[in-house]
């Protein structure tokens, strides 16, 4: 399988492993840190103390989750157009449910197509 642009840089930066100038923390210890690492070496993003700071301060998993338990509830849905493609990834996920048939899957994708 090949690796994303994601993948690549994210396994540069776990393999290095290189502690933060600032806290000491490395990648490996600190999904904070990779992100930050990710922005400044990867997408070559020039952040000042006080950016860094203040993402350090902010959870994205728990603002993604956040949001996902709000549509769960059917509540500040997604675009149509990615409604669609979450519904199709859902689909190709439920083929290894041992009831869904191949054909069946592939009806599914195919209307949502």
């Amino acid at each position: 399988m090949k690796k994303t642009k994601t993948q690549v840089g994210a396994e540069k930066l776990l393999d290095e492993n290189l502690p933060s100038r600032m806290t000491g923390i490395s990648p490996r210890d600190s999904d904070k840190e990779l992100l930050i690492q990710f922005m400044q070496r990867i997408l070559g993003m020039n952040l000042n103390a006080t950016q860094i700071e203040l993402i350090r301060t902010v959870n994205f998993e728990s603002i993604r989750r956040t949001r996902q338990k709000f549509q769960e509830q059917g509540k500040y849905w997604g675009s149509p157009e990615v409604m669609k493609k979450r519904r199709i990834k859902s689909y190709e996920l439920q083929q290894v449910a041992p009831k869904e048939s191949p054909a069946g899957l592939q009806r599914r994708i195919e209307e949502n197509a």
